[in-house]
């Protein structure tokens, strides 16, 4: 059904029905986020400022052999600074009195606080990403990982083709000198994890191709609704999964996920003002603060794609 502002049970009725049948009817557009790119993120942290500035390394340390009273080699390498800024990610909830009076065990409570929650998760793995259901957007985030400009080609026509992708991708980390497995992540669209588990060997159709082996290497793994699937027609942009060095990727949290009620305040919802008091309303803000960062973008994250 189309949203109803305010938050409107199954039915067109004014307030709709805090108690359906089904409670899980209340919620049938919720977008759902399993994980997501922000769980990759090797240096996260909470911080008390609206923006963070810290340092970082951006080199790659020699040593050598050398004898006994020899001259030791100076190392070289280059200390850098980011600069982080948290972002403000909300949402307002419109409830009727009558709903907020029907409530039984905070039923409603609960299901809501979920649904917008997933919410909110999805809007930062889009800016994180880059990428909203498929479509390239431009992140308001410092950084966004489709942002990278290295590259590998996931080819369909292979049974294995997104395993050896992977497996490129790791290669370009490790001949970058980011290649410790314990520090790679695999940021993987919504419909390979059923991939990965429908796949059946090419000299055994009744026998999964991976039953005895890790398809991804031992690699944590992370999906994303937000990247293109690797079912879908290929083309140019199409994104279906990244491999990352996670240490890279930096993500400050100002503030977690708060919650503040009003029944006075007056608000639009897009449309017109909404006078609480007035309207038997109450109105629950949702509201989150952080940032991310990657440096070394273009050495640290590689993109999958499905161009050709």
């Amino acid at each position: 059904m189309q949203n109803q502002i305010p938050f409107s049970g199954a039915t067109g009725a004014a307030g709709g029905f805090v108690l359906p049948d089904r409670q899980g009817e209340l919620l049938t557009n919720g977008l759902l986020q399993e994980g997501g790119a922000i769980n990759l993120a090797g240096d996260r942290r909470a911080t008390g400022s609206r923006k963070e500035v810290f340092p970082i390394w951006l080199g790659t340390p020699t040593a050598g052999v050398v004898g006994e009273g020899a001259r030791k080699p100076v190392t070289g390498g280059e200390l850098g600074q980011a600069n982080l800024t948290a972002k403000k990610i909300a949402s307002i909830v419109l409830f009727t009195d009558e709903q907020k009076a029907d409530m039984i065990n905070g039923d409603v409570d609960v299901l809501v606080d979920g649904g917008v929650r997933s919410a909110i998760a999805d809007v930062i793995d889009v800016q994180a990403t880059g990428n909203d259901s498929g479509t390239n957007i431009t992140s308001s985030f410092d950084s966004m990982l489709r942002s990278t400009t290295t590259t590998v080609e996931y080819d369909a026509t292979k049974a294995d083709g997104l395993r050896l992708a992977v497996s490129a991708a790791w290669g370009t980390l490790e001949a970058n000198g980011y290649g410790k497995a314990s520090d790679v992540g695999v940021l993987l669209g919504g419909d390979v994890a059923r991939h990965l588990r429908d796949a059946r060997s090419s000299t055994d159709t009744t026998k999964p191709a991976y039953a005895d082996t890790d398809p991804l290497y031992g690699l944590q793994r992370e999906f994303s609704t937000n990247l293109n699937g690797i079912t879908e027609v290929a083309g140019v942009g199409k994104i279906v999964g990244f491999v990352v060095h996670k240490p890279n990727i930096h993500v400050r949290i100002r503030k977690d996920v708060t919650l503040t009620a009003s029944s006075e305040a007056t608000i639009n919802d897009g449309v017109s003002d909404r006078f609480l008091f007035q309207e038997d309303l109450t109105a629950v803000r949702y509201e989150t603060r952080l940032g991310m960062l990657v440096h070394d973008l273009n050495r640290a994250v590689v993109a999958i794609v499905n161009a050709a």
